[in-house]
């Protein structure tokens, strides 16, 4: 099947190969529960209702790809992580995207692995997508419930994909209907208007609320609250700061959702509360568990390479330190002494001595690890730090897995209602309804034990959703919507010391702005019309 895969990828348009993948690929009725049927056919997916509900199902299961990439040290789905101004890259393949040297240019070997990951598994996506709305509106004497909770589920999977990649390629063109042998060598020859862009966003998005109740039975559905939620984001793209605050006003009042009790509770268990608005699910022996990640392997430290440490769920499990906290963002998290997103809840600041055999001189069982200094310039020091004693994240922790298996079946979260209350802020803010926004924002930070904020401006909003969504992969987009990203990358992208070891050179001297978007891989564009547009900076 792969072979098959690749070699229709070559010889197609942009993405023959899909309907060889269609062919192989389908669900039974239970939510993502993956089987390959002998009888399944595409007449099967689109011409039935049993078959289009099943051919949504495999959405899900798709939209789980990037995650569970394990290629390159499973870096993939931490690329734009490594790529923002709150994270420093030490070592590995992931950190070679935090220094530029990867996903930078159109000749690097990240740029035409990992960024054309992304490319090829939204358009992915969206081709299915398509498919499936294609099916549904054309299929005859199917219940119209039936038929728009189908069209529901994969137009807000359609936009959310869409979404992605406009805002990491630019330069992207948009489609409504699905790959065909008919259609299959009909290549786009130039990219989609930002206005034919948004305009399809709001409309898959507006129905997608319109038919979509805010519970589902089977967790990790497409809710009306996470349509809502990206209906906001996309608002907010569009400087529509009153129909975002609108739309996140609604999810708010609604009743279906609300911020758990603590810090602690946002990330463990299956993530199945009333915060969570859309997430993966990876959890074993569960419907819809899939393979494992090793996200949580990337970004903790190595502190078990240390004297008087073994490998523990409470510092961690395993970690290999390749992506990690930098100076930036652990300066925000202490800002306020009485903030618990660093205790062990979000992050994890302290390696507590376990092993009573190893114990360095000095040192008593259930301290921090404290052996190493972040050196400005002993290059040995500093790096030593960074891999085994620098704060890590456990947002993608599996509380049940052995201490030193660095693969995790923990579910991940995509949107949660802590980020649209910040949204609500902001969008507030800008429409200047100043008791409301502090409102928003001051119910995030009283939930994480800091102290109520008495003013706001973007920079106080920014300053908090690093605090509260760092390393949830939305940082990189909302610094560009706001005209930032360069701004704070120059600022605070890496530290300075590991900034200044890189052979390559310092990654501030390398950054462009326009390397706010990504390039286009090169396989990509010769697949595209002659003409397609390459973003600018890469020709």
């Amino acid at each position: 099947m792969k072979n098959l895969v690749n070699k229709a990828l070559l010889k197609s348009r942009y993405f023959l190969w899909l309907v060889v993948l269609m062919l192989g690929t389908a669900c039974e009725d239970e939510f993502l529960k993956d089987e390959l049927l002998s009888d399944t056919s595409v007449d099967f997916l689109y011409s039935t209702p049993e078959g289009l509900e099943s051919a949504v199902v495999g959405l899900y299961s798709l939209n789980r790809n990037l995650h569970s990439d394990l290629s390159l040290n499973g870096t993939i789905p931490l690329i734009p992580q490594a790529k923002s101004d709150i994270s420093v890259g030490i070592t590995g393949e992931v950190s070679l995207y935090s220094r530029l040297l990867w996903g930078a240019s159109l000749g690097d070997f990240g740029t035409t692995s990992g960024i054309n990951a992304y490319w090829v598994h939204y358009y992915r996506l969206v081709d299915r997508c398509n498919a499936i709305i294609d099916g549904a509106e054309n299929l005859e004497g199917i219940n119209e419930e039936r038929k728009n909770q189908i069209l529901a589920e994969a137009k807000v999977m359609r936009a959310n994909s869409l979404f992605t990649l406009y805002r990491l390629f630019n330069n992207i063109f948009i489609t409504t209907v699905p790959t065909s042998p008919d259609n299959a060598f009909e290549a786009p020859q130039d990219k989609s208007s930002e206005e034919e862009i948004f305009a399809l966003l709001k409309a898959d998005l507006d129905f997608s609320i319109n038919n979509l109740e805010y519970q589902t039975s089977e967790f990790g559905r497409w809710t009306k609250g996470a349509a809502r939620h990206l209906r906001a984001k996309v608002a907010m793209w569009e400087e529509d700061w009153t129909g975002a605050a609108l739309q996140i006003d609604s999810l708010i009042t609604s009743g279906a959702h609300a911020l758990v009790g603590s810090t602690a509770d946002v990330f463990t268990g299956d993530l199945n509360h009333s915060e969570t608005l859309f997430a993966l699910n990876f959890m074993r022996e569960t419907i819809g568990g899939g393979g494992p990640h090793i996200l949580s392997w990337n970004v903790v430290s190595a502190y078990a390479e240390a004297p008087g440490l073994l490998p523990s769920i409470e510092n961690g499990g395993s970690g290999v330190g390749f992506l990690s906290l930098n100076d930036y963002m652990i300066n925000l998290l202490e800002e306020d002494p009485n903030d618990d997103r660093k205790n062990n809840t979000y992050y994890i600041f302290d390696y507590n001595y376990n092993d009573e055999a190893t114990l360095p001189a000095g040192a008593q069982l259930g301290e921090p690890l404290d052996l190493y200094e972040n050196s400005p310039d002993d290059m040995n020091e500093f790096m030593l730090y960074y891999r085994r004693q620098n704060p890590g994240v456990l947002k993608f922790l599996d509380a049940t897995a052995e201490p030193t298996d660095r693969n995790h079946f923990q579910n991940v979260m995509i949107y949660r209602l802590a980020e649209s209350y910040l949204i609500g802020a902001e969008a507030h803010m800008m429409s200047g309804n100043t008791g409301k926004a502090l409102e928003y924002l001051n119910a995030v930070r009283t939930r994480a034990n800091a102290a109520p904020a008495t003013q706001i401006s973007l920079e106080t909003v920014l300053d908090e959703r690093a605090r509260e969504l760092g390393f949830e992969g939305q940082r990189w987009f909302t610094l560009k919507r706001t005209g930032l990203l360069f701004e704070y990358l120059i600022d605070h992208m890496n530290n300075d010391n590991m900034n200044e070891s890189y052979p390559e050179g310092n990654p501030k001297d390398i950054l462009m702005e326009y390397m706010q978007n990504w390039p286009i891989p090169e396989q990509q564009i010769d697949l595209l019309g002659p003409g397609y547009p390459q973003n600018e900076g890469y020709n």
